[in-house]
């Protein structure tokens, strides 16, 4: 009877264990971003590239529409240089994957148009991406700061 009695106490704890490990990843949200939160928005931030040969870029980014995005870039060294490029793209998100596409030939400069950008950190006033993770040459991080 005493064994019976420890076998199902053994039981009771070990599902409560269990229960309450499986309510902590469920407590723990999965990052995700909609271009509905992003429609009609103004971010500023920065692009930078792991590899130090590679400078890093002030970039500017203006949600027209759930698919439409002005981008404009300037090197981070000098605030005061006109944009290196302005480019209308259409943009796509799905799940936390964003991504870009230039309108017609242009392309851009620095190479945002290139890569899936894996959203890594989400804050209401703060967007971070992250491309080509794990490889030193490609690799950069998109931290946006939203302005609008």
């Amino acid at each position: 009877m005493n064994r019976r009695i420890l076998s199902f106490c053994g039981l009771l704890l070990g599902l409560l264990f269990l229960a309450s490990s499986c309510k902590n990843k469920k407590d723990t949200p999965r990052l995700q971003l909609s271009s509905v939160e992003l429609r009609q928005t103004v971010w500023n931030g920065t692009w930078e590239s792991k590899n130090a040969k590679r400078d890093s870029y002030s970039v500017y980014l203006n949600f027209l529409s759930d698919s439409e995005v002005e981008v404009s870039a300037y090197d981070s060294k000098d605030p005061t240089a006109s944009y290196i490029v302005q480019a209308d793209c259409f943009y796509t998100i799905t799940d936390r994957i964003f991504t870009l596409k230039t309108q017609g030939d242009r392309e851009l400069h620095p190479s945002m148009d290139q890569n899936a950008w894996y959203l890594i950190r989400k804050e209401p006033s703060l967007l971070v991406f992250q491309a080509n993770a794990g490889n030193p040459d490609r690799e950069a991080t998109l931290t946006l700061r939203k302005k609008l």
